[in-house]
């Protein structure tokens, strides 16, 4: 016999505090007695319907689901249905629940075809619909078969529901695991973990083979009950056996027996494996477990290192970029680089593991604070990157997690600073992160052309594209006036390309806008205050 005064478990809510606050709260009483009440109506009926009932309380909304009944042997062999992702021709109701790292996931055929039937049903939508709009706190639940319903019901729901809002409560009784160790695993990297409270008879619960459990288990059996969420841990304490679900396993004596047993001394007969492997999980998730805030504040120190290391550069007249890439950087500003490298990268990784419809939930902060540091520090990847002698950086080179953070900062679509020819761009960060790497491949590009190593006509399309996608930038007002340091590469570049442009052939008769705002020097003023220098 064990106590459990608390189970650590990992999750969007503690599992203890989550049992204390649903037994103390009456809703595992009201959720079955509802059930019941259901139950008991379709005791007659000889073919009873896929139904659900809605009661609108006091203080809640409660949706009752009930299925028909079916054989245990034909529910456990019956077999699993693929959800792919929301891209795919087969995207189904639930496949915006895949993420980037695990793209699809397995239903049960049975539970998924019976909510299918009715999940068209124009009275199920505008549910739907009343619920996301609801004031009062949503329970969703149902018995056996009628929970796995309800399980998937409360899922398609949460595809609405905005983070910043409450969300439903789903509460099963006696049901049958829905969904395979993917399903698991995306829902573990989510919110919508939290949103399910299974309760479970240890001996009585169906088990099938292949699927997984998710959410939080109350398990309870002759010695006490405990609150779980840990998976293994799930799978471990519940024994299954010859449970049918065709019958009816009645709850209300559950229940009440929770009244013998207080929260905080829950016990439950299990061995030590069990408890140990609760333990170990629990300690490696929580180690696992990414604070976003607390980390960016750390963050936000090395970033103001790198700022004043740009702000140094910029005092000597040299570009950061080209200072980092032609002088040996500080120790301590290489490992501020790193400590930003490797947080960034796990905000991405752990991002990724989302499904794909919470990628949006990045807080605003992290969104802006992700951006700026995209722009302030790829520049010195970027640096490293072709002082090693290496090319073609965007396509070879670049980490994916810069990619990511570009990515959703445009589909955020967050203001960017504002730009008008009255604004001073002295502190500006360039836009595009990746532009010193275009500088490096238009240096390596004439470096061809002088040694004619390439076809010319390949090389001169290339410079005057450089020269498009500078103006272009430059005209938008999304570079910083550093560029126009004498030093920089961007600048060798520059003299180099005139050079090529006023002695050989190929590039055209008439002057650009660019040309024309180089050779004249309107880059001299460009991102001065009521400067009208970039035409």
């Amino acid at each position: 016999m064990w106590t459990l005064t608390k189970v650590p478990c990992p999750g969007y809510r503690n599992c203890t505090e989550l049992g204390k606050l649903v037994l103390s709260s009456g809703l595992l009483n009201t959720s079955w007695s509802k059930i019941s009440e259901i139950h008991e109506s379709n005791l007659q009926s000889k073919d009873p319907p896929l139904e659900f009932q809605v009661y609108k309380e006091a203080k809640f909304v409660f949706v009752v689901f009930a299925a028909p009944p079916v054989c245990i042997d034909a529910f456990s062999n019956c077999g699993s249905t693929l959800v792919p992702n929301p891209e795919s021709q087969d995207a189904n109701l639930f496949s915006f629940l895949c993420s980037k790292k695990t793209p699809s996931f397995s239903l049960h055929t049975t539970a998924l075809q019976l909510f299918a039937s009715v999940a068209k049903n124009k009275s199920l939508t505008d549910l739907k619909t009343e619920l996301l709009e609801s004031t009062k706190p949503v329970i969703i639940t149902g018995a056996a078969l009628g929970g796995s319903i309800a399980s998937l019901f409360t899922l398609w729901l949460l595809e609405k529901v905005e983070p910043e809002l409450k969300r439903p409560l789903c509460i099963t009784f006696g049901s049958p695991f829905i969904g395979d160790a993917n399903l698991q695993q995306i829902l573990e990297n989510s919110v919508r973990n939290s949103c399910f409270l299974h309760v479970a008879d240890a001996t009585q619960t169906p088990i099938a083979k292949g699927f997984e459990p998710f959410g939080t288990y109350l398990i309870c059996n002759e010695s006490g009950c405990v609150c779980i969420e840990d998976p293994k841990a799930v799978m471990g304490l519940l024994l299954g056996g010859n449970t049918s679900l065709e019958g009816w396993r009645d709850y209300g004596e559950v229940l009440k027996s929770f009244d013998r047993f207080s929260m905080a001394e829950a016990r439950v007969m299990v061995g030590d494996v069990i408890i140990n492997g609760i333990k170990k999980r629990a300690e490696k998730k929580k180690n696992q477990r990414f604070d976003q805030l607390k980390r960016l504040d750390e963050v936000k120190i090395s970033m103001a290192y790198m700022e004043w290391y740009k702000k140094d550069s910029k005092k000597a007249k040299i570009v950061y970029y080209d200072r980092f890439k032609n002088q040996p950087a500080a120790f301590v500003y290489e490992i501020r680089r790193r400590v930003m490298n490797n947080y960034w990268d796990t905000m991405v990784q752990e991002v990724e593991k989302m499904p794909q419809g919470e990628e949006s939930y990045l807080k605003k902060r992290c969104l802006l604070s992700g951006n700026n540091y995209r722009r302030l520090m790829e520049p010195l990847d970027i640096a490293k990157y072709y002082h090693e002698g290496n090319k073609e950086y965007i396509t070879t080179g670049r980490s994916h997690h810069y990619v990511m953070l570009e990515k959703w900062f445009k589909q955020s679509k967050l203001n960017e600073p504002l730009r008008g020819t009255g604004t001073d761009l002295s502190e500006l960060l360039t836009f595009d992160s990746c532009f010193w790497s275009e500088v490096e491949e238009a240096l390596i590009v004439i470096k061809c052309l002088n040694t004619q190593e390439g076809e010319r006509e390949g090389l001169v399309s290339k410079l005057v594209g450089f020269e498009d996608y500078v103006w272009e930038i430059i005209r938008k007002r999304e570079v910083s006036p550093e560029i126009f340091l004498e030093k920089s590469s961007f600048m060798t570049w520059w003299k180099e390309y005139k050079e090529i442009k006023g002695t050989r052939d190929g590039f055209g008769s008439s002057p650009s806008h660019f040309i024309e705002f180089m050779n004249t020097g309107k880059y001299k003023t460009y991102g001065k205050p009521d400067s009208n220098s970039s035409g």
